[in-house]
C-alpha cells in the first residue's frame, strides 16, 4: 500500500504535535528542580521515548548525541530510515522536537 506525500507528512506532524506535548509536561512538571536534573532528565526522557517509539513500530536509531548541562542546548537525533540520517528524523533540542523527513522516498 501507498501512503500519499500529503498522508504521511499530517502523520508526522502529529507525531510532532504529540511528542512536543509530552516533553513540554514533563519540564512543566520539573522545571523547579534546578539545571542538573533537567539536563539529566531530558537525556533520560529522549531515550524513553524513542523506546516507546521503537515498541509499537518505529524503527529509530541514533544519529546524533550533544548533551549539555544547559538543557536548552542538549541535541539528539533519531532516524529510522535504511540510511542513517533519512527517513523520519526525530531532532530533539532541549525539551522541543522537530520531526523531518528526508532521503529518497520523500516524495515517492
Amino acid at each position: 500500500m501507498v501512503i500519499d506525500t500529503e498522508s504521511r507528512y499530517s502523520s508526522i506532524l502529529t507525531l510532532q504535535e504529540r511528542l512536543n506535548r509530552e516533553l513540554r509536561e514533563n519540564f512543566e512538571r520539573h522545571k523547579d528542580k534546578g539545571r542538573e536534573f533537567l539536563s539529566a532528565n531530558i537525556i533520560t526522557l529522549v531515550e524513553g521515548v524513542v523506546e516507546r517509539l521503537n515498541s509499537s513500530g518505529y524503527d529509530f536509531g541514533r544519529c546524533d548525541y550533544g548533551g549539555d548541562i544547559n538543557y536548552e542546548y542538549s541535541e539528539q537525533s533519531y532516524s529510522d530510515g535504511a540510511e542513517m540520517g533519512t527517513g523520519v528524523i526525530l531532532a530533539f533540542q532541549g525539551y522541543s522536537v522537530q520531526v523531518l523527513w528526508e532521503g529518497a522516498d520523500k516524495y515517492a
